[in-house]
């Protein structure tokens, strides 16, 4: 039987998705992407991830192969049915002008998110 997990992130400047789906794959984790892109009460860019693992054991191991820093801890249970509508960042399957695009885009929201936190300090 499968579980499924969300987790509401704040987007990172400098992130490698790539890195974030093998990590995620090494530790028998399914990651996908659930779109849009939402703004937290706060200012913050949010991306949910989902993930789909075989026990509870397997989503430790991924948040700890993640490492704290990149702010994948907070998990919540959602349905098979919530965890299908996410897409896995394959992003090396895309043309190299659309990946780039994606990337610079996120890496702005990512880059926005460090500006908010920098004022609420």
């Amino acid at each position: 039987m499968t579980l499924y997990f969300a987790c509401g992130w704040v987007i990172r400047p400098d992130t490698d998705y790539d890195h974030l789906t093998h990590l995620a794959g090494d530790v028998e984790c399914e990651l996908v992407a659930v779109a849009p892109i939402y703004m937290s009460n706060e200012g913050y860019a949010v991306m949910t991830f989902a993930v789909g693992v075989p026990s509870e054991a397997h989503l430790v191991k991924l948040i700890e192969a993640v490492g704290e820093e990149v702010g994948l801890t907070h998990w919540y249970s959602v349905t098979e049915d919530y965890f299908n509508r996410g897409k896995t960042l394959y992003l090396n399957v895309l043309p190299p002008e659309m990946r780039e695009q994606w990337l610079a885009g996120m890496d702005a929201y990512g880059k926005h998110n460090a500006e908010v936190k920098r004022k609420a300090l």
